[in-house]
């Protein structure tokens, strides 16, 4: 988890259950949920009924990515096998989307990766148009 995501009391129990009956699972993935609206949401007149960007890509993508068991790791709120980690030789550090890269190299080596889509940890998002235009440059 990222410091700044707060995880539920059952996040271990309902993640590690699919780790404990699929040997070969190196990723669950569950979704960003930001408490506090983005800088977008906060400035626009629409506020909270316009979706946050993020249930795009938590929703239909993850779960697309998911059927073809393609799922992104995203950095935070999720579960790897060490295993996994350990026979790739560690976390990918070569690019700056070294979460994504390290889920393409844990399926290049016949890994499986899965998605639920089910908010487990909660954080905070963005405060400033600036930073969070920097952290999606980033994303």
């Amino acid at each position: 988890l990222d410091c700044d995501h707060i995880p539920t009391r059952a996040f271990l129990q309902i993640t590690m259950g699919w780790m404990v009956s699929d040997s070969n699972i190196a990723l669950l993935q569950t979704p960003h949920h930001f408490y506090s609206p983005d800088p977008f949401q906060r400035n626009l007149a629409v506020g909270y009924r316009t979706p946050p960007e993020g249930n795009l890509f938590y929703g239909v993508i993850q779960d697309g990515n998911d059927f073809w068991d393609a799922t992104f790791f995203c950095g935070s709120c999720a579960v790897l096998r060490r295993r996994a980690i350990e026979e790739m030789g560690g976390f990918a550090t070569e690019t700056v989307t070294e979460d994504a890269h390290t889920a393409l190299r844990m399926q290049r080596k016949g890994w499986s990766t899965a998605y639920l889509r089910i908010p487990l940890a909660g954080g905070l998002a963005t405060e400033r148009l600036i930073t969070h235009i920097g952290q999606r440059m980033r994303w």
